[in-house]
């Protein structure tokens, strides 16, 4: 099936994951430290996206709090109850 638009957060992630360096022990031997620093540095920021559509994903009933995103102020947003005190 090839899909263009209307993404879940899992095929967002799936995608993302896609995209990153695999980096084998084995392998990282071979690598110039420049070589391999870039690769842990893009992984990095591929990383920190794939923890951000986690966080988009539905959130157990029993969980405090959930983000949503806002299209027209393009601002993501946490919506919790607040905390216990």
């Amino acid at each position: 099936m090839l899909k263009r638009d209307n993404w879940t957060n899992d095929e967002v992630i799936d995608i993302l994951e896609g995209c990153m360096i695999r980096v084998k022990m084995d392998d990282a031997k071979n690598w110039s430290q420049k070589r391999y620093d870039r690769a842990v540095a893009h992984n990095e920021g591929i990383e920190q996206a794939i923890i951000q559509f986690y966080d988009f994903k539905a959130i157990p009933e029993e969980s405090y709090s959930a983000m949503a995103y806002d299209t027209e102020k393009k601002q993501i947003f946490v919506i919790s109850e607040p905390m216990p005190q």
